[in-house]
């Protein structure tokens, strides 16, 4: 399926399976190019899915970075502390979401999980890679970064929070 850059998009259809628990493909560095990987981050709070409307997104929370499919969250999660010093704190919890369009042309988004500094949490999902979170080329990912101390209990309630407003049921599929 393409990106949020344009061409066809697919018929809505039901959510994606998320989490893949086969080991992920090993991709030759040296011999498969990298694609570009746009994360936008934001503290305490993951964007909404109305701000990846195309064409505009959260350029000025952006981090671009070349990677591969079988790059760890937490490879990602320390790339993050490159930029950010906060996520180098003990304690600290990044939340992932995959970005990407619905059917309709609008985007979405689903949370997979967490990765923690210092700790393993029940959610824990570091050692997943981008091919084992159906990550495909055109998606992104938003971080919501929750610092230090109050990390972990501001990201289990943001996480409940988000994981409640997405059980809401997806509108039925237009009829050809």
């Amino acid at each position: 399926r393409p990106g949020l850059g344009g061409g066809a998009l697919p018929p809505p259809g039901p959510p994606r399976e998320w989490l893949d628990d086969k080991p992920p493909e090993p991709v030759d560095r040296e011999k498969v190019c990298p694609m570009l990987l746009r994360i936008f981050c934001k503290f305490n709070e993951h964007h909404k899915d109305d701000e990846f409307q195309h064409p505009k997104v959260p350029l000025e929370d952006e981090v671009r970075v070349h990677t591969w499919m079988d790059a760890s969250l937490a490879e990602l999660t320390e790339l993050l502390a490159q930029v950010y010093r906060e996520v180098r704190q003990s304690g600290t919890r990044c939340s992932f979401k995959v970005v990407y369009p619905d059917g309709n042309g609008r985007s979405m988004s689903t949370l997979i999980g967490s990765t923690s500094i210092g700790r393993r949490t029940q959610d824990d999902v570091s050692r997943r890679a981008l091919s084992q979170i159906r990550f495909q080329v055109g998606d992104y990912l938003s971080v919501a970064i929750y610092p230090g101390k109050t990390g972990y209990t501001r990201a289990i309630a943001a996480e409940q929070a988000s994981a409640a407003a997405s059980t809401a049921p997806l509108p039925p599929p237009p009829l050809p």
